[in-house]
């Protein structure tokens, strides 16, 4: 039996996730919201194999700009679940009608500093003891300028970056600079550092640039999330559970096929989302760089016998983050308290 065979058939045992499937009866109708980033790529490759109906579900796939218009959109659009990040899923407007169901990825190998390969940041590696993968120390990054679009993900990993070498913002020269834009003005000889994700990364990285720190190593989470609307949930919770279903058999797919495998799928599903294409190099890397979780471990990032879980403390530390930038709203506050929204209840009835 060949690879593509040998995979093939892998992907249809993790059907065995599916086995509540509404047999014969007709496909439920169910909207769901994404962005065009990794995230999606799941649910995608789940549709274009028609999981979704093997689950008993016929679902739309709502195209937005942003996760704050995923969550600002759950009433025009009347959408079941999507993917969206932290911030928007704690923060934004409507955030109090969406539960947390599952972690879509961490995005914390795909957000970085780079700096030139002659900066002298390099030469110094391990300075925190706790960071041991980071490049950089007080002397040798104090002052620098630092290209970063505030209030990003990529800021995010520069507050922590900073913080592992003993440094505040005050102590660089931040200048607020959209991302794609920001690659364009390093390579032209602007600035010391640039804040970036991926795909981006991988751009700067063809350029000859170097990573001086990924977000993981600075002790930085950056969890995408799944979330549901609260009431479609409590009136139809068999099919989220149906809806998880079908998620978690594309992650096991996405899982026990090599990324290789995968890319020709990563590359259309870009391009068709984005208009941008990827090289298949950078499609395999950015699948790799986008770690996806098994039922076990999302069980696991949810599991709050012990007091906060390990996802509540991600995004208590991403919330206190935008809230010493000044990036919350006095009307926002209540409902950073919604850590409670976190529930694993689905998921538990999956097993």
């Amino acid at each position: 039996m060949g690879l593509a065979k040998t995979l093939a058939a892998v992907c249809m045992t993790a059907a065995l996730l599916s086995a509540s499937a509404a047999g014969a009866a007709e496909p439920v109708p169910m909207k769901t919201a994404w962005l065009g980033e990794h995230e999606t790529f799941a649910v995608w490759y789940a549709k274009q194999h028609g999981w979704d109906k093997e689950a008993g579900l016929a679902l739309t796939m709502l195209r937005f700009d942003s996760g704050k218009a995923i969550v600002e959109g759950s009433l025009a659009y009347d959408w079941a679940v999507a993917g969206c990040g932290a911030v928007p899923a704690l923060t934004a407007a409507l955030s109090e009608r969406i539960d947390i169901i599952a972690v879509a990825n961490d995005e914390s190998a795909a957000n970085a500093l780079y700096v030139r390969a002659d900066s002298p940041i390099l030469a110094i590696r391990g300075a925190n003891p706790a960071h041991p993968d980071i490049h950089g120390d007080r002397e040798s990054v104090r002052g620098r300028e630092i290209l970063c679009p505030r209030g990003t993900s990529a800021h995010y990993a520069t507050a922590m970056w900073l913080k592992a070498l003993g440094l505040s913002e005050e102590e660089v020269r931040i200048r607020e600079t959209a991302s794609t834009q920001a690659l364009g003005a390093f390579a032209g000889g602007l600035a010391d550092v640039v804040a970036l994700w991926a795909p981006l990364t991988y751009e700067a990285e063809t350029r000859g640039f170097k990573a001086a720190a990924l977000s993981r190593d600075c002790g930085a989470s950056q969890p995408v999330l799944i979330i549901a609307n609260h009431d479609y949930a409590v009136q139809h919770p068999e099919q989220i559970e149906a809806f998880l279903r079908m998620y978690l058999r594309a992650v096991a797919c996405l899982r026990d096929t090599p990324p290789e495998t995968l890319a020709p799928d990563y590359i259309r599903f870009y391009q068709e989302w984005t208009g941008r294409k990827l090289t298949p190099e950078n499609a395999v890397r950015d699948l790799r760089a986008h770690p996806v979780f098994t039922l076990d471990e999302q069980l696991a990032l949810f599991d709050a016998s012990a007091g906060k879980s390990e996802l509540q403390k991600w995004l208590s530390a991403i919330v206190a983050f935008y809230e010493s930038i000044g990036g919350v709203r006095d009307e926002d506050r209540p409902r950073l308290q919604r850590l409670n929204a976190v529930t694993d209840v689905y998921l538990k009835a999956l097993r």
